[in-house]
C-alpha cells in the first residue's frame, strides 16, 4: 500500500473496487488487500482465478505467493470461517473471548464488548444480554455489580457455541421473525429453516412499557437492517403480537 499517500487505506480500497467492479459480489469480494474468489465448482474456479490474475497483472498489482491459498473448501476471511455449509465465527477469536478476564476499567469493557459485538449477528438476543453492561459505559457509571458479573458470564456462555449461519439464496423467499420483551427487541433473518443472521437492540425509557410499539419497532429495525436482502422481494413476517397480525 502507498503509505506516503494521504488517506492511503480509502484510496487503496477505492482502486480495488474500481479494478474489480464488474465482478464484485458475483465471484469476488475485496477488503483492502484481502481478495476472496468463490465459485461453485473447480472448473468455474479456475476461470474466475484467471480473470482475477489478468486484472491484477494489467493494473500492475502483485500477490505475495506465501500469503495466497488456492482451492480451499473452507477459508478464514475477516474473522469468519466460510465454507459451503455457511459462515462460522472464527474459533480462535471465540477462544480469546473465553479467556478474557473480568474488565476492571471502561477501556477494558469497551474492548470486550467490541470483540463480542463483531460476532453479534451469530448470537440471538445479543442486544438484550449486554444491556446491563452497556449502561456502564456512560460517564461515572462504571460500577461492577453482581448483575454485571452475571451478564459477563452469560455472554461468554452464548459465545461458546455460535451457530453456523446459512448463506443467502436469492431465489428463495426470506423469513423475518420478530420478538420483543421488556428489555429489548430481537429479530432473526432466516431461509429454509436456517438462520442467516441475528439482530437485537436493548430498549430504554417509556418504550419498554409499550408492547405493541416494541413489536412494531422490531419489525421496522429488521427491515432497515436487512434491506439489501429483501428489497424488491416478497418476504414472510412471523410475529406473536395480536394487534399487528393483520399488518
Amino acid at each position: 500500500m502507498p503509505f506516503s499517500l494521504n488517506n492511503a487505506p480509502s484510496t487503496f480500497q477505492g482502486i480495488m473496487n474500481e479494478v474489480f467492479r464488474p465482478y464484485l459480489r458475483k465471484f469476488v469480494l475485496v477488503f483492502f488487500d484481502d481478495i476472496l474468489v468463490y465459485s461453485r465448482g473447480w472448473d468455474e474456479h479456475l476461470k474466475h482465478l484467471r480473470v482475477v490474475f489478468n486484472l491484477l497483472w494489467s493494473h500492475k498489482f502483485f500477490a505475495k505467493e506465501n500469503k495466497c491459498h488456492f482451492g480451499q473448501e473452507e477459508i478464514e476471511y475477516l474473522g469468519h470461517l466460510i465454507s459451503s455449509q455457511g459462515v462460522l465465527a472464527n474459533p480462535s477469536k471465540i477462544e480469546c473471548m473465553l479467556k478474557c478476564p473480568k474488565p476492571t476499567t471502561i477501556k477494558g469493557l469497551r474492548g470486550f464488548l467490541g470483540l463480542t459485538g463483531y460476532y453479534r449477528k451469530f448470537i440471538k438476543d445479543y442486544g438484550k444480554i449486554v444491556g446491563p453492561v452497556t449502561k456502564m459505559l456512560q460517564k461515572d457509571s462504571f460500577h461492577w455489580l453482581e448483575e454485571a458479573t452475571t451478564t459477563f458470564q452469560q455472554l461468554k456462555k452464548v459465545m461458546t457455541t455460535p451457530p453456523v449461519l446459512a448463506l443467502p439464496d436469492f431465489s428463495k423467499p426470506f423469513l423475518i421473525e420478530c420478538d420483543a420483551s421488556g428489555r429489548g427487541v430481537g429479530v432473526v433473518l432466516a431461509q429454509g429453516g436456517r438462520p442467516l443472521a441475528y439482530f437485537s437492540q436493548a430498549l430504554k425509557g417509556k418504550s419498554m412499557h409499550l408492547s405493541t410499539y416494541e413489536e412494531l419497532l422490531a419489525l421496522v429495525l429488521a427491515v432497515q437492517k436487512w434491506r439489501p436482502y429483501i428489497l424488491g422481494r416478497k418476504f414472510t413476517i412471523k410475529k406473536d403480537q395480536q394487534s399487528l397480525k393483520f399488518l
